[in-house]
This record gives C-alpha cells, sequence and structure tokens, in this order.
C-alpha cells in the first residue's frame, strides 16, 4: 500500500498591516513620541524602504538601545 503524504510548503503569515513609506514615516515621527531625525536614524537601521506600525516601533526600540 502507498502512503499518501502530504507536503506542507512555509508559507509566511500574512500580515494586514499597512506599510508606510520612509517619507510618511518620517514625517508622522511625532505620533510616536519621537524627534524627525531620530525617525531617520531608526528607519536607517531598519534598511527597509517601507515598514508597518509595529515594524517602525521595533526599528524605534532598537536605535535607541544601540551603543553610541
Amino acid at each position: 500500500m502507498a502512503k499518501n503524504k502530504q507536503t506542507t510548503t512555509n508559507i509566511p503569515p500574512v500580515s494586514n498591516e499597512p506599510k508606510y513609506s520612509r517619507s510618511e514615516i518620517i514625517g508622522a515621527a511625532a505620533s510616536f513620541g519621537v524627534m524627525p531625525e531620530l525617525m531617520a536614524g531608526a528607519m536607517k537601521l531598519a534598511g527597509k524602504n517601507h515598514l508597518t506600525r509595529s515594524e517602525i516601533e521595533k526599528a524605534i526600540r532598537q536605535f535607541k538601545k544601540r551603543e553610541a
């Protein structure tokens, strides 16, 4: 008897969060409680041009924790 093998693919979960451009994020720095300069640094550290709100918040935390 042949056994049926089920193949599974590793599909990353799809996020329903909207992504924002670099200029939108830096322009809205005050809504995250930071200065535009800090936001620009966090964006550079993240290395992406479009991020979700949760990715932005994570990038800000990482930027604040980094060693100068």
